[in-house]
């Protein structure tokens, strides 16, 4: 059967607090291990942090993924060079361009998944604001452009930056299942129309937990249906420090983002091993 593989985020580890206390890069790894997770995602652009972490995760046997927010092509090579001193799982690109034209975009991106390409690294682009693939319409034409490019599918951004309605349209619905059919990758993170990060303990954010979760198992049906039975799929936990944790007046968070990634992870399991286990059920059926 294909595997799940669950990582934190070592900039969702990050603390900013009003006392300032942080964790350091040794309890970060600590914590992600004990908590049992399978890796970490780690930085191009934090290089000596990005090594010391890999080294450190290799001691644990944790695996190590790697995103980066290029801006040119030699951007993406720095990537690659550390993608293989590290031993990552994947690159994922975070594409800090600007085209005006879904031609202009996909002629950038195309030389960018043909230098991973011949290098042997899985290259994943990312669907976030203030890159390539702000605006969802535009990503879709640049996929149409573009059959090799692979996703990433982080969908709080796109439900907030097009302020999808309650309930979700079917129009909605299905751009975004576009983009699942696409994804060989998922970023967890549960979004409103109006706030990039809600609070999953919150009661009054289930409808949106639950929406999201809906959207992942019909990804993870999409992708098992692509891959085989050796294949591992990748799901990054990513709730962010503030500004994307909210704050209340005394500058701490309003809700504990540790207990609630640990959530995520056991949701998306869940959907997984079920997945599973209707596989199992359809195939002695046959």
């Amino acid at each position: 059967m294909p595997r799940l593989q669950v990582f934190q985020s070592i900039w969702a580890m990050e603390q900013r607090r009003p006392d300032k206390v942080e964790w350091s890069l040794e309890d970060k790894i600590a914590r992600v291990a004990d908590a049992g997770y399978d890796g970490l995602d780690v930085y191009v652009e934090r290089t000596e942090v990005t090594r010391r972490a890999a080294e450190l995760l290799a001691k644990r046997g944790l695996g190590v993924s790697l995103s980066g927010f290029p801006k040119c092509l030699d951007d993406v090579r720095q990537g690659i060079a550390l993608f293989h001193e590290i031993g990552a799982v994947h690159y994922n690109v975070i594409g800090q361009i600007y085209p005006l034209t879904v031609d202009e975009g996909a002629r950038e991106l195309r030389r960018w998944i043909e230098a991973c390409d011949e290098a042997r690294v899985p290259v994943l682009v990312e669907t976030h604001r203030d890159c390539i693939t702000t605006d969802l319409l535009y990503t879709l034409q640049l996929m149409d452009a573009l059959p090799e490019m692979r996703i990433c599918a982080d969908l709080s951004h796109y439900l907030v930056a097009r302020e999808f309605s309650w309930p979700v349209s079917v129009e909605n619905h299905a751009q975004v299942r576009r983009v699942l059919e696409r994804a060989d990758a998922f970023q967890g993170r549960v979004a409103s129309r109006e706030q990039i990060q809600v609070q999953t303990s919150f009661p009054q954010h289930r409808e949106w937990f639950e929406l999201f979760q809906r959207w992942w198992e019909e990804g993870f049906r999409l992708w098992r249906a692509r891959h085989g039975a050796d294949d591992t799929l990748n799901f990054l936990c990513e709730l962010g420090p503030k500004e994307y944790a909210m704050t209340g007046p005394d500058g701490y968070e309003l809700s504990d983002r540790w207990e609630e990634a640990l959530s995520i992870r056991d949701a998306v399991q869940r959907i997984w091993t079920a997945l599973g286990v209707e596989e199992a059920g359809a195939g002695r059926a046959t």
